[in-house]
């Protein structure tokens, strides 16, 4: 759906109608933010404060907060463009208070959030190390997709600073890098608990990984059922990840 600045459209995601405001030539969110979104919200049903690093649209904030009830979030984007939509989207959710849009670089958290305050952090970070492969020429994607601001040492670093004692952090990333990002995690003493790797299909590799880490608690690494992404559900999704995905049918067409 286009809204009236030509170049974004106005996109729903979610069984909440979570609503997302996306540059359309930009980067756009995937599949990757919904299943972090709900891969937290399951491994740490606590309430208390959350802080996503690394927003973008606001697609995790606004999903954990609207779909999962939890709250409330600071939501901290690097970008000043990508960060006026984040604000706008917060008013189009009706998240006014739940939801509040950060300004800041995640490598200086130190002066952007308060040390400890957050019982739990997120990320869907950018994926590729800086020198991988072509760099977009749109700056917006580039810095969204390759590590150019940051890296997975800095996001960890953040989390850490950020967590309150036994607090807890959600992460996404790729298969590949799964014994790096691990390693990071223990090193700064957030010990993973939970980890689940996401496959495109029931018989290819893994191509994402999700790991839950709890603050200076070590109970041991769970690893949890593969994640399916495409089978015989709504939408050619299985019946797990479609049940994410979109309103009831009931809820979408009223009568």
């Amino acid at each position: 759906m286009s809204t009236p600045e030509t170049d974004e459209t106005l996109d729903s995601i979610g069984t909440a109608g979570v609503k997302v405001l996306q540059r359309r030539g930009g980067y756009r969110f995937t599949l990757d933010a919904v299943l972090l979104a709900a891969f937290a919200a399951a491994e740490d049903p606590r309430q208390g404060p959350v802080l996503e690093l690394g927003a973008g649209s606001g697609v995790v904030s606004f999903l954990l907060a609207r779909q999962f009830g939890r709250g409330p979030i600071d939501a901290l984007e690097l970008q000043p463009a990508v960060h006026a939509r984040l604000v706008r989207a917060v008013a189009l959710n009706g998240l006014e208070g739940r939801v509040r849009p950060l300004l800041g670089d995640l490598r200086e958290a130190r002066t952007r959030v308060p040390p400890g305050a957050h019982a739990l952090v997120v990320s869907n970070p950018p994926f590729r190390p800086a020198d991988a492969g072509v760099r977009s020429p749109d700056e917006e994607r580039a810095l969204s997709k390759q590590e150019l601001a940051c890296d997975a040492a800095s996001v960890v670093a953040a989390a850490r600073h950020a967590l309150e004692p036994g607090g807890s952090v959600s992460l996404v990333y790729p298969a590949a890098r799964l014994a790096e990002v691990l390693g990071l995690l223990t090193a700064a003493r957030l010990f993973p608990r939970a980890l689940r790797l996401v496959h495109s299909r029931v018989d290819s590799p893994a191509t994402r990984f999700l790991v839950h880490a709890l603050r200076d608690s070590d109970r041991g690494l769970e690893v949890r059922p593969p994640l399916i992404v495409h089978g015989e559900g709504p939408g050619g999704y299985t019946h797990e990840v479609a049940a994410l995905m979109d309103p009831p049918r009931s809820e979408q067409n009223p009568r």
